[in-house]
């Protein structure tokens, strides 16, 4: 949408003076009874007020896009000129909230991303809509409106806010109130950029924790929330109380038992720990930043402030799946996954971390996207972020960024970029959603065109810029062994694969021949690069490399023989964020379940295990505990546990479960399963438990959906409800 299709006149504006957290005030008249609405935007972020009262509980609107070309201030290079740029706006209902006569509309904002990757400056933007018997309305914004500072000194975007109270306005957006005092906004340009309503979850405040005091020290007092999160401490201050109250966040406790700040952040750099400050009034109130989130499970309170509690907050998505086990590894894996995807969950996108970077980056994000479809109820939020994946490919390349939306940093051009076929296929596969791949075609043959070019012997071998990362798998618990080439051109092969399957579902089967020749060709250049003929293995079996090749079909018999050898013998995974998910899957896949079961409850050193036994409550960037504390990546294989363990999966012909296949794993070792996911018929559960005399299966599928349930060689038509099988020992 162009700017005046979603707009009107509105005009954007923006404090007249440096300010990057003002109020703004808007005056109207209106009868009181009349329908109204507003569609508003404020970049970085803002919250809407209506004669004093607030509008909306959404936290961090608008969601984070590119929201226009600009240079970044790492290096003061636009990248590339012709991404996409979007932004987006919300849409309220007012009615009843208005009054007859004068009513005003206060609005704050906040710096956000936008300002913290040097866009430009706050500004807003809002078209009201009055409608009434024969007295239709339109306001908008303009340079009437006024504007004066905040108690908000600062608000920084991974490290906190500064609230001076004495700077408070009691009433600022009251209609009574006398902002004479205030000066004029400036009216700005509107953004270059394309214009959305949101339509995905905006951040809330979930639920809320009661923190525990561990230590009361020197003034000092610090707190578990019992859980790794992302949100925030919410104090309460007393009548009366004057001076400077700070809280502090981290996800562990050092060996002094205070605050350890090194899983994000270097503990010399006081600048970079998780802080907000609160200059105190006099005045009891609750003290809570407004426009952030932290990621920690400890904090410290120091002044005169006590926590009330602690808030949860995360994009207002639902939980719509269970899973408990005879495994009290399982069920910690399941758990410890949920609670780090949604703290990984942010204004419209699925982060990398919630207290390092924030960023949604593109290896992260179609690692997890299947396993977050499957437990979460997330189809608006990955649509959302499937624009973001589109905005950041460049249009005369067709280089698909790191991130999305894009920021400096790190990754590579297989398990990064082909994000922009692997997220949409997804989607596809899990919705029925066929518009998405034809949407996103185009920019899908543009990407294969990018890694073509960046080939060397037909092995995908590097990325843009020239002397950017051009990484394959990341985080091994060793040094990265496994060559990027060769997991770079993986992706690519798959990629390929994946394009001949959704060239049929369009009906564009001359685009097939081409996708199947250079899929031949990389076959090749892998199998001559990489493959011994005296053992089978690839690339020495390192890291995974076999259950690579396996996946898309290289190799002899021996390969897979050889990835299971290794993987019974070693008792654990010695694989990156990619490998592990590949060798989980290709192990269920074909028939060595209790294999995988082993590794995925494995007690040796590089496990889920080990990282449960220290007390984590979320998942790991890196097996062996380095940086950051709540990493999604790695809990991408707890989608296995409901595909294969509870056995709730498609043909593969299939999307959007319209054709349902219920077919139990029981591997050795695990005595009982239960579960349910949502599937867009409606619920599906399925438990299971071992028995002297065979498996009994409790199974339940809605309408609307062909089920089969298969185990062993039983195989039964399902119909919706309820069904008791007894399986044979």
């Amino acid at each position: 949408m162009t700017h005046a299709e979603l707009f009107g006149n509105a005009r954007w504006v923006s404090p007249s003076a440096p300010c990057s957290q003002p109020y703004l005030r808007s005056a109207f008249t209106a009868f009181g009874d009349e329908d109204a609405e507003i569609i508003i935007t404020g970049l970085g972020f803002f919250t809407l007020y209506c004669n004093g009262k607030r509008v909306s509980p959404d936290l961090l609107t608008p969601a984070w896009t590119d929201y226009e070309p600009h240079r970044f201030p790492e290096d003061g290079a636009l990248s590339c000129e012709t991404r996409g740029h979007r932004v987006l706006a919300m849409r309220y209902r007012l009615t009843g909230l208005l009054r007859p006569g004068k009513n005003v509309l206060g609005i704050l904002l906040a710096s956000g991303w936008y300002e913290y990757f040097q866009y430009g400056t706050v500004k807003a933007c809002f078209r009201l809509t009055l409608t009434g018997e024969g007295r239709d309305a339109l306001f908008f914004s303009g340079g009437e409106m006024r504007w004066a500072p905040s108690p908000i000194l600062q608000s920084q975007m991974l490290k906190g806010e500064v609230h001076d109270y004495a700077l408070e306005i009691p009433g600022w957006a009251d209609p009574d109130f006398d902002d004479s005092a205030w000066a004029a906004v400036r009216e700005v340009p509107a953004p270059e950029s394309s214009f959305y309503i949101q339509e995905c979850p905006a951040d809330r405040a979930v639920r809320c924790i009661e923190p525990r005091l561990l230590r009361d020290e020197g003034g000092r007092r610090l707190y578990d929330a019992g859980e790794n999160i992302a949100g925030y401490a919410v104090l309460c201050c007393p009548e009366g109380a004057s001076g400077e109250a700070a809280v502090f966040y981290a996800e562990e406790l050092g060996q002094d038992g205070w605050l350890d700040f090194g899983t994000y952040c270097d503990e010399m750099d006081v600048d970079s720990r998780q802080q907000d400050r609160y200059l105190l009034d006099g005045k009891a109130r609750e003290l809570f930043p407004r426009f952030l989130w932290h990621g920690f499970r400890y904090f410290t309170v120091s002044g005169n402030a006590l926590p009330a509690r602690v808030a949860v907050a995360n994009a207002n998505v639902a939980v719509t799946s269970s899973f408990t086990s005879s495994s009290p590894d399982l069920n910690w894996l399941y758990d410890a996954y949920i609670r780090t995807q949604l703290a990984n969950m942010h204004a419209g996108i699925p982060s990398d971390c919630p207290q390092r970077e924030g960023q949604g980056y593109t290896g992260d994000g179609q690692l997890t996207c299947e396993t977050a479809m499957t437990t979460l109820d997330a189809r608006a939020f990955y649509e959302k972020w499937m624009e973001d994946i589109s905005d950041c490919q460049c249009r005369e390349t067709g280089h698909v960024q790191n991130t999305a939306p894009y920021t400096p940093c790190g990754g590579g051009p297989g398990g990064w970029g082909c994000a922009i076929i692997a997220v949409p296929y997804a989607f596809y596969r899990h919705y029925g959603d066929a518009s998405v791949l034809r949407r996103y075609y185009p920019q899908m043959r543009r990407y294969l065109d990018y890694l073509e070019s960046h080939s060397d012997d037909d092995l995908v071998t590097r990325d843009d810029p020239p002397d950017a990362w051009c990484l394959g798998d990341w985080c091994t618990p060793d040094e990265i062994a496994i060559p990027a080439p060769f997991v770079n051109t993986y992706f690519y092969v798959k990629s390929l694969l994946r394009m001949q399957e959704i060239a049929r579902i369009l009906g564009r089967p001359e685009d097939i021949p081409g996708y199947r020749a250079r899929e031949e060709k990389k076959r090749a250049a892998l199998v001559r690069a990489y493959f011994d003929p005296d053992t089978g293995s690839f690339a020495g079996g390192i890291q995974g490399a076999d259950a690579f090749a396996a996946d898309i079909g290289l190799g002899d018999g021996r390969t897979f023989r050889n990835l299971v050898a290794k993987y019974q013998a070693s008792g654990m995974y010695d694989t990156g964020i990619f490998g592990t998910d590949i060798l989980t899957r290709l192990l269920f896949e074909r028939g060595r379940a209790s294999l995988a079961y082993r590794l995925l409850t494995s007690r040796k050193e590089i496990s889920f295990h080990t990282i449960r036994m220290k007390g984590a409550t979320t998942l790991w960037e890196y097996w062996t505990g380095q940086a950051s504390h709540s990493h999604p990546m790695f809990g991408a294989v707890v989608r296995y546990l409901f595909q294969y363990l509870l056995g709730i999966r498609q043909p593969a012909d299939g999307a959007g479960f319209g054709r349902l296949l219920i077919a139990p794993a029981l591997p050795d070792g695990l005595d009982s399963a239960s579960g349910c996911v949502a599937i867009p018929q409606g619920k599906v559960s399925v438990s299971w438990v071992k028995t002297a005399d065979g498996p009994v299966f409790q199974l339940e599928v809605p309408a609307g959906v062909r089920a089969e349930f298969r185990y062993g060689k039983e195989v039964l038509p399902l119909r919706p409800g309820r069904t008791e099988v007894f399986g044979r020992p």
